[in-house]
């Protein structure tokens, strides 16, 4: 079969030719480029819109292949066809990027608002809307004179990036408006204006090309590089210029520089490398024509180059090329100078004052697209940031296999006794030696059936250690779901802690306060948990069925959110008038869950009630946690509270004494009503609040008699 009998077919059978057109096969953006090739080429003239009525009530703009629905007491609608394509197609593009159909355009004018939609014959259509569904977001697009022409509305949850995503497309959309009215002005000018014709190929080829760059920029246009070539491109034809540059101002150097150049036209004595590593070409904004031009903002179109005192010949020299004709324009954001575009060398004679006025337009549109290019390249930043933190993550949250071989080579005896006792020091342990202990402790509760992952916290193993001795000497209490959740709760409830706490997460505006509103740091403790155990060979809960995997998860949360000592008090209240009424009872389920939540508080300040020598080691390291948490608040202009105070580290003795008494032994109190033989940790905790006691006295007596002393001397 050749070309002519496959034409010769498509005669004889027009209809063929027209279902396969308007099939699936046929994209929208495919159709759409057809028509406009079509329209170029016989220069088919657009005509103003002149209300057509169509049966049903919807009107057919021509040209653009638009309707809408007329009313009674509507007059024309006053919005371009054009305009309104390129506002839909940028609709189209926000929901291909967002992945979903859930938008639509609402274009307004002084009749109101319209929504619009295609046809499956290929046509926009405008039906009047008194009021739209309710939105999820609504993003508004405004032209020149800062007059809303149209709104995208999206039907799904957007997060603040892919709202600003939707932003840049936007602007896009409001460029390429701008373009359209400056163009259909300039062909209803008059006699002395272009050709309606070559108005309707520039208007066309300028809004296909931001077209273009609203569709690519977030797939081919992936730096700030990128987006200068394209501009660059683009700024050459339309003046028709023999070559393009682009310069950013620095304005702190008082310099101008490029990254994207030809070397071999350049002035290579100029180039540099930055910081990032890239090639650079700078120059003082107080040479050549491009730096007179940073230097004032005022734009210049010079006839001939080599008449003119500022231009710098030294490029030409090396290079051998010859600047004959200039327009060099700025590139303004907020009246403030943040590039200069160049074009050397029109083909066709010199720059024309139509060069400039397009030109003039055009710098805009530039600054449009460097503005928001630097913005996706610090997006783009901060997602690689972003996916470092994931890498470091998940290096702390799995053990490597050298890590697990060192383990392997350790014996330990089948029991070790001194381990089921409050007393043990795990200070003496090494680093290597605690994750052994934690999986020991583990295997005694649980060897029959789970197996646990490698742990290396040394305050999670205190915890877990405490928690193993009240377990091991109390095995009827809780269900060995409950035991695990309560064992594996404490050797993960600090994960990834940050060695600040909630108060400080949410006065300094973290991030990880912006995801929590309560138990900021715990219900990060439980999401480190889960990252844990979603690791290849690290959930050790897979042999539960999804019933018991779902309610082991669920108490995990529970014990975790618990060690926020902001819910003991509660927990405590509850549970007293509980035990004063004689009601507790094991079988009851929040009874047991407030003793769960209580005994977690109890092991996760297990330090107060170890012997005197640890008890006081740990002190020093709590503390000293504290005060560089005092330090990064006195540093934001905070003052920190005496317990975080280093300047008030003499207050010391005073402040453990109220927090033995006031948190530590209601605590040990409660537990030790609960599980008799935990009396040990009540009475060891009473002897430690006495001893800060004895040191809280000799502390006020060493301050009383250096203030007596003081005002001895004074007098």
């Amino acid at each position: 079969m050749d070309e002519n009998s496959v034409l010769n077919f498509l005669r004889d059978h027009p209809e063929f030719l027209e279902d396969y057109i308007v099939s699936p096969e046929v994209s929208p953006d495919t159709f759409e480029r057809w028509s406009i090739r079509r329209a170029i080429k016989f220069k088919i003239p657009k005509r103003p819109f002149t209300g057509t009525p169509m049966a049903g009530g919807w009107t057919i703009i021509p040209g653009s292949r638009l309707i809408y629905e007329t009313t009674r007491d509507s007059g024309n609608f006053r919005q371009s066809g054009e305009c309104t394509r390129i506002l839909y197609e940028i609709t189209q593009c926000c929901g291909q990027i967002m992945g979903t159909n859930a938008v639509e355009l609402i274009v307004q004018n002084d009749e109101g608002a319209f929504s619009c939609r295609k046809t499956e014959e290929g046509e926009l259509k405008l039906k009047k809307v008194k009021n739209s569904k309710n939105a999820s977001y609504i993003q508004t697009i405004v032209n020149a004179a800062n007059q809303t022409i149209g709104e995208i509305h999206f039907y799904i949850p957007l997060e603040s990036s892919e709202k600003s995503i939707v932003n840049v497309v936007c602007t896009w959309a409001a460029a390429a408006n701008y373009f359209s009215e400056i163009y259909n002005h300039k062909s209803q000018a008059g006699p002395d204006s272009l050709d309606v014709h070559e108005n309707i190929a520039k208007q066309r080829k300028l809004s296909n090309f931001l077209l273009d760059v609203a569709r690519s920029i977030f797939h081919d246009i992936v730096s700030m590089d990128a987006v200068i070539v394209k501009v660059m491109n683009f700024a050459q034809k339309l003046v028709d210029a023999d070559r393009a540059s682009l310069f950013l101002v620095d304005s702190r150097n008082r310099q101008i520089y490029a990254r994207i150049f030809d070397v071999g036209t350049g002035d290579e004595e100029h180039v540099r490398v930055n910081s990032d590593g890239q090639k650079e070409i700078r120059f003082d904004m107080s040479k050549g024509i491009a730096g007179h031009v940073a230097s004032t903002g005022e734009g210049l179109n010079i006839e001939n180059a080599y008449y003119d005192e500022r231009f710098n010949a030294d490029v030409d020299s090396k290079t051998g090329y010859t600047t004959k004709t200039i327009l060099c324009m700025p590139i303004l954001i907020r009246g403030v100078v943040i590039g200069v575009v160049q074009m050397v060398n029109k083909h066709n004679g010199a720059f024309t004052r139509q060069d400039e006025d397009a030109f003039e337009v055009f710098a805009v549109y530039c600054g449009l697209a460097l503005h928001h290019a630097k913005l996706y390249d610090k997006i783009r930043r901060s997602e690689q940031k972003y996916r470092v933190a994931l890498e470091v993550l998940a290096y702390h949250s799995v053990c490597n296999s050298d890590e697990v071989n060192k383990l392997k080579k350790i014996e330990l005896n089948n029991r070790i006794i001194e381990l089921e006792t409050i007393d043990f020091n795990g200070m003496r342990l090494s680093e290597l030696e605690k994750p052994l202990y934690a999986v020991y402790m583990f295997k005694t509760l649980f060897s029959e059936t789970l197996r646990v992952a490698y742990h290396n916290w040394a305050h999670g193993w205190s915890v877990a250690h405490a928690m193993f001795a009240t377990l091991v000497n109390s095995p009827e209490a809780f269900t060995k779901l409950e035991s695990l959740a309560l064992y594996v709760s404490c050797l993960c409830h600090d994960l990834d802690h940050r060695g600040k706490n909630n108060a400080y997460m949410k006065s300094m505006e973290t991030p990880l306060a912006a995801i929590y509103s309560t138990s900021v740091m715990e219900r990060h403790h439980f999401n480190q948990t889960i990252t844990i155990l979603q690791q290849d060979g690290h959930n050790i809960l897979k042999n539960l069925d999804p019933e018991e995997y779902k309610e082991t998860l669920s108490l995990i949360k529970h014990c975790i959110l618990a060690t926020d000592l902001a819910l003991f008090f509660s927990n405590k209240a509850k549970l007293n008038v509980i035990l004063d009424r004689g009601e507790f009872d094991f079988s009851n389920r929040e009874h047991r869950l407030l003793t769960q939540a209580v005994m977690m508080t109890g092991c996760d300040l297990v330090a107060s009630a170890k012997p005197w020598s640890i008890q006081t080691e740990t002190v020093k390291v709590i503390f000293e946690e504290f005060y560089d948490q005092g330090d990064a608040e006195r540093l934001s202009g905070k003052e920190p509270i005496a317990m975080m105070d280093r300047n008030q580290a003499h207050m010391l003795p005073q402040m453990q004494v109220g927090f033995m008494r006031g948190i530590c032994m209601p605590c040990y109190d409660l537990i030790a009503r609960i599980f008799p033989k935990a009396d040990k940790m009540r009475e060891r905790c009473e002897y430690n609040a006495k001893k800060w006691e004895e040191l809280a006295a000799e502390q006020k007596a060493k301050q009383e008699a250096t203030g007596s002393k003081n005002g001895d001397n004074d007098s």
